[in-house]
């Protein structure tokens, strides 16, 4: 019988940039730990970064706050270096991790694991394009839980905003803001589901309304539908009377 090839260590070869909230050096120190070059960053440091300048067998490493995560995540986005993102932050955070998902994330690990788990989950990581910590599965299961049961009640009307349209006034991260503002949410609870000081979302506001000549926060959701931005759709589920 033919023998069969086995893997010999990880497929996916990009070497990984971690972003780590943990306030405590914790990936720096783990992979050092585990033997592997480790080179940590400056959230300054990394615009010196280039795509020739990427050592492929070095994990590189810059550390945060938690409200600083959106724009330090948003800047490596923006230079286009050929890593696999990875982020280090607490499991049960659950605005946080609804936020991670719907970013171009690659590696979640937990910061809540002891320093050996956090090193086996690692290796484990290092094999795979995409790898999420075990340690997030439970909110991910109730979070899918939580829409499936939305999705069965009908709603009446559903506002869209469309970005691209809007794209051509506001930054990304106003538009951000602005659909959160049509989903009815103050700017406390975006603060909290966007990661994100309660000042710089206020500021968000202040500028997204002067942009779009609105008086306040209602008034930019008439002016977007003005515009054109926002598509209403009736559900083909909701009773008429």
């Amino acid at each position: 019988m033919p023998k069969m090839l086995r893997r010999k260590g990880p497929v996916h070869r990009r070497p990984v940039l971690f972003i780590d909230t943990s306030g405590e050096a914790m990936v720096r120190r783990a992979v050092a730990y585990m033997g592997k070059t480790v080179e940590a960053e400056t959230p300054e440091s990394l615009s010196l970064l280039t795509q020739e300048g990427i050592a492929r067998d070095t994990v590189y490493c810059a550390e945060c706050e938690n409200t600083d995560l959106l724009e330090l995540m948003e800047k490596v986005a923006e230079m286009g270096l050929p890593v696999r993102l990875g982020v280090n932050v607490s499991s049960v955070d659950s605005h946080l991790l609804e936020y991670l998902m719907s970013r171009d994330v690659s590696i979640m690990m937990a910061a809540d694991r002891p320093m050996k788990e956090w090193c086996d989950q690692f290796e484990k990581a290092e094999a795979f394009q995409t790898y999420m910590d075990p340690y997030f599965q439970p909110y991910f299961m109730e979070r899918y839980r939580s829409l499936h049961r939305q999705q069965e009640q009908p709603k009446e009307q559903q506002m869209q905003l469309e970005s691209d349209k809007a794209r051509a006034v506001l930054s990304d991260a106003e538009i951000r803001i602005l659909e959160k503002i049509i989903e009815g949410k103050s700017n406390r609870r975006i603060a909290e589901e966007c990661y994100l000081a309660v000042a710089t979302v206020n500021n968000h506001v202040s500028h997204l309304t002067k942009k779009m000549k609105a008086n306040d926060r209602t008034h930019t959701i008439k002016r977007a539908i003005e515009e054109g931005w926002i598509s209403i759709t009736q559900s083909p589920d909701s009773k008429r009377y």
